[in-house]
């Protein structure tokens, strides 16, 4: 559409506290590029998005420059901006300059999506995208499979979660651009906190559509989840 754009707000100021590094998860090595840079290139490479703006620490943004953007050609598309004391602020920050870039501010979508992410894929983002222009907001959601149970006061098993109406968030997250911007001034103005960016605009009274994830849209959070991603990421070279 000639008056509205699409943007995407990738967030990665994780401190790696869970992966026990001195090197932050983002930039770990994923079969031979840094964890951060899989996921730009799938923002980079979608058709239809203006422009990704990479929020990260401000210690950092001279490193993201000269070691991620600059030598993996993303330098030209991918715009620095520096990220808050919690994620909330950092996309928050992401935002603002996302809304200073728009030229079609109220018909214009924005994508909020996790640095270490990088198995999502154009089909995942193309969906959110298509189901936030009719919805206002979608996100990708997976079904969650085990068996759920809740706890009593001493430690044991209090019965069994009905599951069929459970699912495990994912990003990207898409939004209308207003009505996202409006959410997070509404959040800090009423002094609330959400775990993700859906949570911010339910809490606005919108309602968010929900798409299909996936299995292999994994966050990389652990030592684990590296493991994990490298040997998917080794999958996807044999099947090419």
């Amino acid at each position: 559409m000639s008056d509205s754009e699409i943007f995407a707000v990738i967030v990665a100021g994780g401190k790696g506290l869970r992966m026990e590094s001195a090197v932050r998860k983002q930039y770990l090595d994923l079969a031979g590029l840094p964890v951060l840079v899989h996921t730009l290139n799938q923002f980079h490479s979608c058709p239809g998005i203006s422009a990704i703006v990479l929020v990260v620490p401000e210690q950092d943004l001279g490193f993201c420059r000269d070691e991620i953007l600059i030598p993996h050609g993303l330098g030209q598309k991918v715009i620095l901006v520096q990220g808050g004391a919690e994620r909330q602020e950092s996309v928050r920050n992401g935002l603002s300059r996302v809304a200073a870039l728009a030229r079609f501010r109220d018909t214009s979508l924005v994508l909020i999506h996790d640095g270490v992410r990088p198995f999502v894929d154009t089909p995942m983002i193309q969906s959110c995208v298509k189901a936030a222009r009719t919805h206002g907001a979608a996100i990708p959601v997976v079904p969650v499979k085990d068996t759920l149970v809740k706890s009593d006061p001493e430690g044991f098993t209090g019965g069994n979660v009905d599951r069929d109406a459970l699912f495990q968030v994912q990003t990207p997250q898409c939004f209308d651009l207003d009505l996202v911007v409006r959410a997070h001034d509404h959040a800090l103005e009423t002094g609330f906190f959400g775990t993700d960016d859906a949570s911010l605009v339910s809490h606005l009274g919108h309602r968010v559509f929900m798409t299909r994830g996936s299995a292999k849209n994994i966050k990389i959070t652990t030592r684990d989840d590296l493991v994990l991603a490298n040997a998917m990421a080794g999958l996807e070279c044999l099947e090419r």
